[in-house]
Formats: structure tokens, sequence, C-alpha cells
């Protein structure tokens, strides 16, 4: 593939897109957000399922402090 029938074939792409219109970007910000959510709930119940069976020691910066006195 030359040089110039890159520069055509972008030209054409450029001649065929459309912007998206609004309804568009929000189906996709909803999509992705749901995505992102998935994901995080997924590796959070992983954690919790690996600490329960005894698999993923808490650090020690997160345990709670006992008071001593």
């Amino acid at each position: 593939m030359g040089v110039r029938s890159f520069l055509q074939s972008t030209k054409r792409l450029f001649q065929v897109a459309q912007k998206p219109d609004w309804q568009e970007v929000s189906l996709l910000i909803k999509i992705t957000a749901i995505g992102v959510l998935l994901i995080g709930f997924t590796g959070f119940i992983i954690r919790i399922l690996f600490w329960l069976v005894g698999l993923y020691q808490i650090p020690t910066a997160q345990q709670p402090t006992t008071a001593t006195g």
C-alpha cells in the first residue's frame, strides 16, 4: 500500500464519516460506565473470595489498629 492509496483511503474515510449525535454519545458513555463498574465489582468480589479462602493477606497498613492503654 503506497502513500498515494493511503491518502485516497483517508480522504474517502473523512468524506463518509459523520459526527455522532448526542444520543449516540450518551449511549457510549453509559456502556463504558457499566463496563468499568462491572470490572471493578468483579475485581472486588475476587479479592474478597481470595481473602476468605486465605490466599490473600490484608496489608498491615489497612488492618484496624487496636487501642492499648
